[in-house]
């Protein structure tokens, strides 16, 4: 069976390789994190492989154990700051690295984003109305068309 153009897209390689990116959601929150970055320093987004725009992997660790755990940074510390250290280092920026979405300077531990990380960080906004939208047991059967999570009829 011969694919159209339309329908061959589907099968893109780069856009497995986007969606492997943002499967994990430390990775996600890492790109938040760095165009929170990047918008709030009003950096153009021209000029975001200029060395200026960069981020330590302990800051950035503490950061993410901030936000999973909702406390302040200075109590993101101990074991649990080591743990997501470690799997940003071993995992998480390695595979941002290799898409391009980041600079990662291993022996040093610092991040440069890239101008993909607005691509990155733009997808990932998009897709996640959408995420919840099919995924969101809690909206009712007017919302999707389909039974509410009970099983029930709203009767709305």
């Amino acid at each position: 069976m011969q694919l159209t153009p339309q329908i061959r897209c589907y099968t893109d390689p780069s856009l497995s390789a986007l969606h492997h990116g943002l499967r994990a959601s430390r990775r996600r929150l890492i790109v938040a994190l760095l165009t929170d970055q990047i918008l709030s320093s009003n950096r153009c987004l021209g000029h975001l492989t200029d060395s200026t725009v960069t981020i330590d992997v302990s800051q950035l660790a503490r950061g993410i154990v901030a936000i999973e755990e909702d406390v302040p940074m200075d109590a993101a510390t101990g074991s649990l700051y080591r743990s997501v250290y470690t799997t940003l280092i071993q995992t998480h920026l390695p595979e941002l690295d290799s898409l391009g979405v980041i600079e990662y300077e291993s022996d040093r531990k610092r991040i440069h984003p890239t101008q993909n990380i607005i691509a990155m960080a733009t997808i990932a906004a998009i897709t996640t109305p959408a995420a919840r939208l099919l995924f969101d047991e809690s909206l009712s059967e007017h919302d999707l068309g389909g039974p509410t999570s009970g099983g029930e009829s709203t009767g709305n």
